[in-house]
Formats: structure tokens, C-alpha cells, sequence
């Protein structure tokens, strides 16, 4: 089941290879782990990027995050989990 969320969150990253990865986000007061990236893409809204991060935490849900060049802001796109 995929569940819309469209929240903020707050993201830490850091910078590899010339990349930036997420390594930890919180939302609704509960901290996640980022314990692996499963994909990455891009695509442009106008004229800003933004980064979208398929990631998984210590359980079974996979989180896709989103970092937009406008306003330099991270949110929580989508939740998938198990029905």
C-alpha cells in the first residue's frame, strides 16, 4: 500500500562522491535511521531541481524523500509499507 504524505521533515545529509545522501530524518516526532538508499532520480519544477531519495530505515517501509532546491527543503513524499 502507498500512502500520499506530501509533509516537511527534517533531513541530515551529507556529501559523497559529489553526491548528497540523507542519513537520518525525522517526522511525527520519531526518528529513522537511514540505513539504505534504494534509487535516486531528479526532475525540474520550473526552474528549481528536486531530488527525490527512495530510502529504508530498521523496518519494513519504504520512505521516498524529496529535497527542492526552492526553499532548500526536505519532505516526506510517500510511505510504502505492506497492506
Amino acid at each position: 500500500m502507498v500512502t500520499l504524505v506530501e509533509e516537511p521533515v527534517d533531513v541530515a545529509a551529507v556529501f559523497r562522491g559529489g553526491k548528497l545522501r540523507p542519513t537520518v530524518f525525522l517526522w511525527r516526532g520519531r526518528r529513522y535511521e537511514i540505513r539504505r538508499v534504494l534509487g535516486t532520480y531528479r526532475a525540474m519544477k520550473g526552474r528549481y531541481l528536486e531530488l527525490y531519495y527512495s530510502v529504508m530505515s530498521d523496518n519494513p517501509e519504504v520512505y521516498e524523500l524529496r529535497f527542492s532546491t526552492e526553499g532548500m527543503s526536505w519532505s516526506l513524499v510517500r510511505v510504502h509499507g505492506e497492506e
